[in-house]
């Protein structure tokens, strides 16, 4: 048997899903780069609609983490986070099947889209890397308002029922 090494000029022949550039670090002309994998695909700014149901989402989470008190200081959600963040990832790409499902849902407990989608035309890996921390950035200072807001009304304290640092907390370790 035989190695063979390739010349540093022909480094894109080195990269798979349309990547291209040193350590296959960009996407060739034409293409972008798309949320819940490396892949770089040909894309359309259609998917900007995609902000307005990330942001009834991010409502709806936080909702839901206040009104069913699932908080990492009740324990009801700490095995949920511990196999979604440590068990998981590493299980996963060791299975011998490959479902989908399951890489989708460990994503959304870990704040990610987990689905081959493009945002834009044009969109780079910098700022796809970047964007992906908008949604937990954009819950975290949701449940920021509500703690700094609470000082001032009784009626959200009240609704609140003083757990929403636990939240605060829940949502930094997801």
């Amino acid at each position: 048997s035989s190695i063979t090494f390739r010349i540093i000029d022909e480094q894109d022949n080195q990269c798979n899903y349309n990547r291209t550039g040193v350590l296959c670090g960009g996407c060739k002309p034409n293409m972008s780069a798309v949320f819940g994998s490396n892949r770089c695909m040909p894309c359309t700014d259609k998917y900007l609609w995609l902000l307005v149901p990330f942001s009834i989402i991010g409502v709806a989470l936080v909702t839901l983490l206040f009104l069913l008190n699932c908080t990492i200081s009740v324990g009801t959600i700490n095995g949920l986070i511990l196999y979604a963040n440590i068990i998981a990832p590493g299980i996963v790409n060791r299975l011998p099947f490959s479902d989908p499902k399951i890489f989708i849902f460990i994503s959304w407990l870990n704040l990610d889209l987990g689905i081959e989608t493009c945002f834009y035309n044009g969109m780079n890996t910098i700022v796809k890397n970047w964007l992906q921390f908008v949604f937990p950035a954009y819950v975290l200072l949701l449940v920021g308002a509500i703690i700094f807001v609470s000082r001032w009304s009784s009626l959200l304290t009240r609704l609140c029922r003083r757990n929403a640092v636990a939240v605060l907390a829940t949502l930094i370790l997801l």
